[in-house]
């Protein structure tokens, strides 16, 4: 099964690349109304930009420094290729981390492009904040919004941080590959966070929604002008 899966899986490693092309204009146009609301600053969206500019402020006073190392930020990196590994049945022996050093996930049977490049757009931390959102009436109370802006920011400056032309994961996918497909599945990712903080689940999900539309739409436009 884990042999088939990862076939599957790296087959459509370009062409999942052309799709994210495709959906980045519509992801970005999509979000554009979202980023205009937020700035109305609604109640439900001050704890989220109070959790978002505290830990900016902390990053960037302290955290970016080399003395803090990047232990934790290694270790979130590598549980979420060990996550990635597992939702694609491979078998995870060994995470290591180190203080500034980097760190590495062994797993059984080879892997895959989706297992190398999910800590660039998938956010772990971010993710259980919502789901303990998911089952509480409301969304919770107003510090898991404050948590969920602290979270999107850690995994916007961590993945920042780990994006470079050193680094092995990006290497092992290509970077032609990762320039085509991480900034649609980022937008999209980031977009969805917006929507939520705004309307809880049914605007995140509207929010997917209307970028499935207008993506239809620009492709149908940019079609028709191509037969023209």
């Amino acid at each position: 099964m884990q042999k088939v899966l990862d076939g599957v899986v790296n087959a459509v490693k370009w062409p999942a690349a052309l799709a994210a092309v495709l959906f980045l204009p519509g992801s970005v146009t999509t979000m554009g109304p979202l980023l205009d609301r937020l700035t109305e600053m609604p109640g439900r969206a001050v704890p989220f930009v109070m959790g978002f500019l505290g830990y900016a402020a902390g990053w960037w006073l302290a955290f970016r420094k080399r003395a803090w190392g990047s232990a934790f930020s290694t270790l979130e990196h590598e549980l979420t290729h060990a996550l990635f590994a597992v939702l694609t049945f491979h078998r995870v022996t060994s995470i290591k981390t180190t203080w500034q050093q980097g760190g590495a996930v062994r797993i059984e049977g080879g892997g895959n492009w989706l297992i190398a490049v999910a800590p660039y757009f998938f956010q772990t931390l971010t993710f259980v904040v919502l789901v303990f959102m998911f089952f509480m009436e409301g969304g919770g109370p107003g510090w898991l919004n404050i948590a969920l802006g602290a979270t999107v920011c850690y995994h916007a400056t961590s993945t920042w941080r780990e994006t470079h032309r050193e680094q092995t994961d990006l290497k092992e996918v290509g970077f032609l590959f990762a320039f085509f497909f991480l900034p649609a599945v980022n937008v999209l990712s980031y977009g969805f966070i917006l929507a939520f903080v705004l309307g809880g689940w049914p605007e995140g999900q509207g929010y997917l929604g209307e970028t499935w539309r207008s993506t239809l739409e620009l492709s149908t436009q940019l079609l028709a002008r191509v037969r023209a």
